[in-house]
């Protein structure tokens, strides 16, 4: 008797306090794409799969429990100013590790889906020559979707050029479909602070193509306000490394240098934009390449030089990573 199939998709559901899981779960059972598995870790899993009535929905042990944080070291699941972070970093985590299907799809509590949502994730991987799917989801705070309906669904050789030409990062967690294994491959999501999802995404691009669904099939609730200063982006650490080890693919280096400096400008910016111009002037001074994004980095500049009413000493702008 042959091996009985998993399911084509599992689907990690990191819950959280405060957050039910009953618009995601109802979101889940309006699939047109029954094919998936329902993998709910954190605060209420158990409650929450009870509730679902439904054998693809299982709760994991794991983060919120009082068991195993994922693949998160503890001291790192524990720390006070990134908790939430590092919580649901290790939530996913868990979910992939114990995901059946060669495909991985994320919803978070807050979010939705369109009934149409994992079917046109799925029909993009039948290609065979990806190892992500992304969508243009709503963002609920604007009821617009958050790439321009111009840019057309197809594959996506280089993430970060095309990261580089829309302006914004264009992978989202509820609007992703990711092959399990290229994620473990890659790292999974880190355990710190300075944006896990993003850094997840650059190095899953190391691992290949990308395909984009530009049809809008997510929704994703209002992002919570920022509650702490922001982070240095882990991503541009993570290119740094791995363009000295030379684990970028030669066809990737370019865009990546680029959109490793533009994470890194746009960081200055943000810090400027807090009052933080020194702090600013340090990330333009030491980590940024004003070659390669010349008007950006002097909008940055000229931030620093509005929030702190004087411009950086002679010299202060030299340095290069």
């Amino acid at each position: 008797m042959s091996a009985m199939r998993g399911p084509r998709v599992s689907v990690v559901l990191a819950l959280a306090a405060g957050l039910p899981a009953g618009p995601a779960l109802a979101s889940l059972r309006a699939q047109t794409f029954g094919d998936y598995e329902v993998l709910a870790i954190g605060e209420g899993a158990a409650e929450a799969a009870a509730a679902a009535s439904d054998t693809r929905v299982r709760a994991l042990r794991g983060e919120g429990d009082g068991h195993d944080p994922g693949s998160c070291g503890q001291s790192s699941y524990n720390q006070g100013s990134y908790g939430h972070d590092v919580r649901r970093a290790a939530a996913r985590n868990r979910g992939v590790s114990a995901a059946r299907a060669e495909w991985v799809a994320f919803l978070d509590p807050g979010d939705a889906w369109r009934e149409d949502h994992l079917a046109e994730l799925v029909a993009a991987t039948r290609f065979g020559d990806a190892v992500a799917a992304f969508g243009n989801p709503i963002l609920a705070e604007t009821g617009r979707p958050l790439l321009p309906m111009s840019v057309p669904s197809g594959r996506v050789p280089d993430p970060f050029g095309f990261a580089l030409r829309v302006g914004r990062v264009p992978v989202r967690a509820s609007a992703a479909l990711i092959e399990r294994a290229a994620a473990i491959d890659a790292g999974l999501f880190s355990c710190r602070g300075g944006g896990p999802e993003l850094d997840l995404w650059g190095r899953l691009a190391l691992q290949g193509p990308f395909r984009y669904v530009a049809r809008p099939t997510a929704v994703l609730g209002p992002a919570a306000p920022p509650r702490r200063a922001p982070a240095a982006p882990l991503l541009a650490a993570s290119l740094a490394r791995l363009l000295d080890e030379g684990a970028v693919p030669a066809d990737l280096a370019a865009s990546a240098r680029r959109c490793r400096n533009r994470l890194l400008l746009d960081h200055a910016r943000r810090l400027a934009g807090l009052g933080r111009p020194a702090e600013a002037r340090a990330v333009l001074a030491r980590d940024c390449i004003p070659g390669l994004d010349p008007a950006r980095y002097l909008a940055a500049l000229v931030r620093t030089w509005r929030a702190g009413r004087a411009w950086p000493a002679p010299g202060a702008l030299a340095g290069s990573p």
